[in-house]
């Protein structure tokens, strides 16, 4: 079987991302924050090995720090590394959940310099914060805004056709979503709906391709010898499905 026909269960992703995000020496509560925000991705038909390298291997490298500081501002706050390298998204993630819990979704969050916008969105996502619009400009100059309407339905909005999933290094602004928000002209708008999503997973496992091996890798450091023989053995036989 190809590497293109490989498909694993909500339960695995939620498995091997919190071990993988481990592998790169993240903390367990963030490594399983990241788990459950790739278990949203999948939901959503996404890959979430195309999701996620970026981010580990960012922290795997150093690129990207865990270091993070907040300040007040009077839009609202500002989350950023003190260090001077790129924020790692598994960090911003859970700062900007616990922002917006404490806040009640009120005023704007800046989050500079992120590594993997999307996983930001993905972490409001997973932990059902909604009435929130999501701005950024990557290193590309992709546009890109992310309508959380509501738990069942959410858009994205992109000057450009470039996936979401490879945006990287960007300023994101969180703020609430107004009305005005919700109708647009001249941009490419993809819709969803999290149920029907969720639905075709469940029947066809989640799919995952080429970066599946590289996560594979950061998941299989937290394994003793023993474990990861017998691991590696039954990774051919991971819930495969054509």
């Amino acid at each position: 079987m190809s590497k293109s026909d490989l498909t694993i269960s909500l339960n695995e992703v939620l498995f091997y991302f919190t071990r993988a995000a481990f592998g790169v020496e993240a903390p367990i509560g963030l490594s399983e924050d990241f788990a459950r925000a790739n278990m949203w991705i999948s939901e959503n038909g996404f890959d979430p090995s195309l999701c996620s390298l970026k981010a580990l291997d960012n922290l795997d490298s150093q690129a990207s720090s865990l270091s993070i500081q907040f300040e007040k501002t009077k839009a609202g706050g500002h989350l950023f590394c003190p260090e001077g390298k790129f924020l790692s998204s598994l960090e911003a993630s859970a700062s900007c959940v616990d922002w917006i819990e404490v806040s009640n979704g009120s005023g704007e969050l800046k989050i500079s310099n992120v590594d993997s916008p999307f996983l930001v969105v993905s972490a409001l996502g997973a932990n059902k914060c909604n009435g929130l619009k999501v701005v950024w400009t990557d290193q590309d100059k992709n546009q890109f805004q992310v309508n959380l309407t509501d738990n069942e339905e959410w858009e994205v909005l992109s000057s450009s056709s470039n996936p979401i999933e490879l945006s990287s290094n960007a300023d994101v602004l969180i703020s609430p979503l107004e009305m005005s928000d919700k109708s647009y002209k001249g941009k490419n708008v993809k819709k969803f709906k999290l149920a029907e999503e969720k639905l075709r997973v469940l029947h066809n496992g989640v799919k995952v391709e080429e970066n599946w091996q590289a996560i594979y890798s950061y998941f299989s450091r937290c394994l003793v010898t023993a474990s990861y023989t017998h691991l590696r053995a039954h990774e051919t036989s991971l819930h495969l499905v054509c």
